[in-house]
């Protein structure tokens, strides 16, 4: 419910005003003056507040500069009965949404508080974006404003607490490095190290020996004993990446690490033992792998205690914009260069199928930032194969306008979404709302938001 604080001192003013915005559905709180407004606007959880010029203990320019001090993230509307022009311009200045003159008429009223509680939504949805930004900034390109993304950043905190087994499953340049490397840093072994390995970069005949060490001696060239990777990741966490490439033969050998965390180095009959956690990665489809027989399954279900699929960028469009400040913002800090885009740019880019993913937009968004010129950077500064996309649906197009801020885009795009979700769940709330990753409450606020009908 909307939330309003009223602050005058005529109670029959107080009184029909109440009485009046109640039957609208508003929840409104009174005081008289400045002192009951201090203790009410502490009190409750009013969002919009309106102040009286004059007051029986206070100026209310004066309460308005020393509330918007304490409570910043509150709207106020001065009220008077004496409307001048010097005194509009001082409340506007003091930090003032609006300026109504008594008597107020209830339809300029209502309008005026709707006007202020959608000015109060952009605010809080600038701040999300702020934070999601902020987000950015410490977990890189780990953008969470799609709802895969949102439910794996929220599976990701969850498993990270625990020592369980992890696969991460995605196409190659989704970030699965990177959720590794979260996973991490969320864990109690954040201080240990994490060792990553790449599996499908080594020679087989060298992964072994990279992995588990070996004695001196104990092939050509092995001059001296040397620790393996997972020696090394005592402690902390190894990540194997591409998993899927590795052989039947080393399969069983790995199977031993994840099932008692034990291993002999090569030329050794002794068995060393580790504190380690697993996290592998593939871009393989490792079930159907175990399926065909190249994949051994007790071993994929030893390594697969917690399974993340990491979508593509092609199925997580929401995430491009925020992506794409993220990375300028990057380059700004390198570059000390303030970069800008366009809103048929950001449109191109959203439309782009990205095949390289998120890898693919950070090395297209640092080619554009190179061969720009000045700041602002266009269609021209990307790669071919960007510049001439044709896309095979155009009703998966993405229209934004020429005038469109951030926030706007992201809004048609959650309206586009939303409404392929209603549409793949006949209009039914309940089940649009399963597939969205949201409340029903959430998706009928949105629906409200956007003027959309159920069918």
């Amino acid at each position: 419910m909307k939330n309003i604080l009223l602050v005058d001192d005529e109670s029959k003013i107080l009184k029909i005003l109440k009485s009046s915005l109640s039957k609208q559905g508003y929840n409104v709180y009174t005081a008289a003056n400045g002192q009951e407004a201090r203790n009410k606007i502490a009190d409750t959880n009013a969002d919009l507040v309106f102040l009286d010029l004059k007051l029986p203990d206070a100026s209310g320019l004066e309460l308005l500069q020393e509330f918007t001090g304490l409570y910043p993230n509150k709207i106020y509307i001065m009220m008077t009965a004496f409307g001048n022009i010097d005194n509009a311009v001082s409340a506007m200045k003091a930090g003032a949404f609006d300026y109504m003159v008594k008597p107020v008429k209830l339809n300029e009223l209502i309008v005026t508080i709707e006007k202020a509680f959608e000015f109060l939504g952009v605010k809080e949805e600038n701040k999300k974006l702020k934070e999601q930004l902020l987000h950015t900034e410490v977990h890189g390109e780990l953008v969470a404003n799609s709802s895969p993304m949102k439910n794996i950043l929220r599976l990701v905190e969850r498993v990270s607490a625990t020592e369980a087994n992890i696969l991460i499953q995605g196409e190659s340049g989704t970030g699965k490095t990177k959720i590794a490397k979260m996973i991490h840093k969320l864990s109690e072994r954040k201080h240990a190290p994490f060792i990553p390995i790449n599996c499908a970069a080594i020679p087989e005949q060298l992964l072994e020996s990279e992995l588990f060490g070996h004695e001196k001696g104990s092939f050509t060239g092995a001059v001296s004993s040397r620790k393996g990777k997972f020696e090394a990741a005592n402690g902390g966490t190894i990540f194997l990446d591409e998993i899927g490439e590795i052989s039947p033969s080393f399969q069983a050998k790995l199977l031993q690490v994840t099932q008692d965390k034990t291993f002999m180095r090569i030329g050794s009959d002794k068995l060393s033992k580790v504190d380690i956690r697993i996290i592998c990665a593939t871009n393989r489809d490792l079930k159907k792998l175990v399926e065909q027989g190249s994949f051994r399954e007790d071993l994929y279900y030893r390594l697969n205690i917690v399974d993340i699929y990491i979508p593509s960028l092609k199925e997580r469009r929401e995430d491009i914009p925020l992506l794409v400040e993220n990375f300028l913002e990057k380059y700004r800090s390198k570059h000390q260069k303030d970069y800008k885009t366009t809103r048929e740019l950001m449109g191109h880019l959203m439309n782009y199928g990205w095949p390289g993913n998120v890898r693919e937009l950070e090395n297209a968004i640092e080619r554009a930032v190179v061969l720009c010129e000045g700041d602002l950077i266009t269609i021209e500064d990307f790669p071919r194969e960007i510049r001439e996309i044709k896309n095979e649906n155009p009703n998966d197009m993405i229209k934004i306008e020429d005038s469109a801020s951030l926030p706007e885009i992201m809004d048609e795009i959650e309206k586009k979404y939303i409404l392929k979700a209603l549409d793949e769940s006949l209009g039914q709330p309940a089940k649009a709302a399963r597939k969205l990753g949201i409340s029903r409450q959430s998706l009928l606020y949105k629906m409200n938001k956007y003027f959309l009908e159920t069918i």
